[in-house]
């Protein structure tokens, strides 16, 4: 049986601006927890108990994500080459001989984790866990084909494939020749592909299946996003907060919280100890709210919502269902939020607002976010220089990286995206991306004459 998982959360992130900058990807939060709690979470209920954890840069959130869980013990990788290499790193901290590896930006069921680790009981050196491609573009993620429960090949970014790997494998010891042996790039690729630099475990895997190796093909049945772009935050908690609303079916109401009787209450609820819902508040669905939060002044909530602590939601205000409201947060006098708002920040004053907002940022007054283009078409994005329209919803939200600002009655235009550390200032309509550390503002030019009484014939 595998008891022994290696996470591989050493890379840098760079698809996923504007949070790459300021997170490493395995720390974002995703209903209001880290990616990697959720991770550690299914491992630990599958029977794993010895886990480490592979960083990199800004691996110190991770490591202080993790601190205090019991079986966790993070390494740092100075110089992370890749996939395979961060793999051979992991592998020097374990004796097991068979072990399960997954990638640090990954949210999947508990239940696809259970298939594969059952398969890998079977006797198969390698077991993989992959994902129908559907309408997903095979061009954007290492892919297999799969037949009858096995891979047959694997390719990076083909133009044609039947699954996508998941990056979560359960592996044997055996392969660490392949990983050892990584040439360092993707050689597994078509004609006229163009791989990065880079030691991919998919292509160690593929040198494993070239030598006459199997690969045992587990195909998700619940859901799976890879976190590798700003959209697939959005993907990912919808997929995790639809997943526990079909799960909840009791209320949880801590001794010192408070329901007044005046809630329209429209599912079941989960309070932390202090928390308040008011008797004018509706709550259309399941909502889990943490501690010390107060929900006031008749604010609407959509279902399968989750509010962190010390939460300030009020006066009249209005939350989309599936969102997740981090710790520290003020939603309130009118304002109206759906997506992932990071702790910290603040939302107010008839400010409309869908995406995903960083950490502590300070959205002004009659900030607007707007998500209807007038052709009815997905924003077309640009990813390290690549036109890109993302498959999911999130193609026309707003992605705000962290510590950002916006003045009064900006407007933000579908798709925009604001790096880190900068300002919308007031007035301005963002069109176009902002880099970080940058301010945008609007100069008026303003034209001034005499009036009064005179111009009504006094």
């Amino acid at each position: 049986m595998v008891d022994t998982a290696i996470i591989l959360a050493a890379g840098a992130g760079s698809k996923i601006w504007p949070y790459g900058d300021t997170w490493p990807k395995a720390a974002l939060p995703i209903a209001n927890r880290p990616i990697i709690h959720w991770q550690i979470d299914a491992l630990q209920t599958c029977g794993i108990q010895n886990i480490i954890v592979v960083i990199g840069p800004l691996g110190s959130q991770i490591r202080d994500a993790v601190s205090g869980l019991a079986g966790v013990q993070c390494v740092e990788q100075k110089q992370p080459k890749g996939t395979a290499d961060s793999l051979l790193a992991g592998l020097s901290f374990i004796k097991e001989p068979d072990f399960l590896t997954l990638y640090g930006d990954t949210v999947f069921s508990v239940e696809d984790l259970k298939q594969l680790l059952a398969a890998h009981e079977n006797g198969d050196e390698a077991c993989a866990l992959v994902q129908s491609l559907g309408s997903l573009p095979p061009n954007e993620w290492l892919c297999a084909n799969v037949d009858n429960d096995r891979v047959h090949q694997i390719l990076g970014h083909p133009r044609e494939a039947s699954h996508r790997l998941c990056g979560v494998y359960c592996l044997s010891r055996k392969l660490v020749p392949y990983l050892t042996n990584n040439p360092g790039l993707m050689t597994s690729v078509e004609v006229g592909n163009m791989p990065s630099l880079e030691s991919e475990l998919a292509e160690s895997l593929s040198r494993f299946l070239r030598d006459g190796g199997t690969i045992r093909a587990v195909e998700t049945q619940r859901f799976f996003v890879d976190v590798d772009k700003p959209w697939h935050i959005l993907d990912a908690n919808s997929a995790v907060l639809t997943s526990l609303g079909s799960k909840i079916t009791t209320d949880q109401i801590a001794s010192s919280a408070v329901v007044e009787k005046g809630a329209e209450i429209g599912g079941h609820i989960v309070v932390g100890e202090n928390s308040v819902i008011g008797h004018d508040v509706k709550v259309k669905g399941n909502l889990w709210v943490g501690k010390n939060t107060k929900i006031t002044d008749g604010a609407i909530i959509g279902e399968n919502t989750t509010i962190g602590d010390e939460c300030q939601i009020r006066e009249y205000c209005k939350i989309e269902p599936l969102s997740a409201i981090g710790s520290h947060c003020v939603i309130g006098h009118a304002a109206e939020f759906g997506g992932v708002l990071m702790d910290g920040a603040y939302s107010y004053h008839y400010g409309e607002y869908w995406g995903v907002i960083g950490r502590s940022a300070d959205l002004g007054a009659a900030t607007v976010c707007g998500n209807l283009r007038f052709d009815d078409q997905q924003t077309i994005h640009h990813v390290k220089g690549r036109r890109e329209i993302p498959v999911s919803s999130g193609a026309n939200a707003a992605y705000l990286g962290d510590y950002t600002r916006t003045g009064v009655n900006a407007i933000l235009m579908p798709g925009v995206k604001v790096g880190p550390y900068s300002v919308v200032g007031s007035g301005v309509i963002l069109n176009d991306d902002v880099p970080n550390k940058t301010i945008v503002y609007v100069k008026q030019d303003q034209i001034r004459s005499t009036w009064g009484p005179e111009k009504y014939g006094w």
